[in-house]
């Protein structure tokens, strides 16, 4: 069964469920968002007691890579470790 992604009225979240992400990524469905983690798109956060969730920004980043672009605003650190 596949399920169907919506988009929220309004702006975007900053972080999103997977079906939210989805639409914000403009996959067809949440599976075939899924399919694209890791390779196209970045682990969500995971915390006990929550829905895994995606951020804007390593989305955005995310998809201008794919294009070939640089991601405007910050650079995103994925690991802490690096700034000790």
């Amino acid at each position: 069964m596949t399920r169907a992604v919506a988009i929220p009225s309004g702006s975007w979240p900053l972080e999103m469920r997977a079906e939210t992400a989805a639409a914000y990524c403009d996959e067809p469905s949440v599976e075939a968002f899924l399919k694209k983690v890791p390779h196209v798109y970045s682990e969500p956060a995971r915390s006990k007691g929550s829905l895994p969730k995606w951020h804007r920004a390593k989305l955005d980043r995310d998809i201008a890579r794919r294009h070939g672009l640089q991601a405007q605003g910050p650079q995103l650190v994925e690991d802490a470790a690096g700034l000790l």
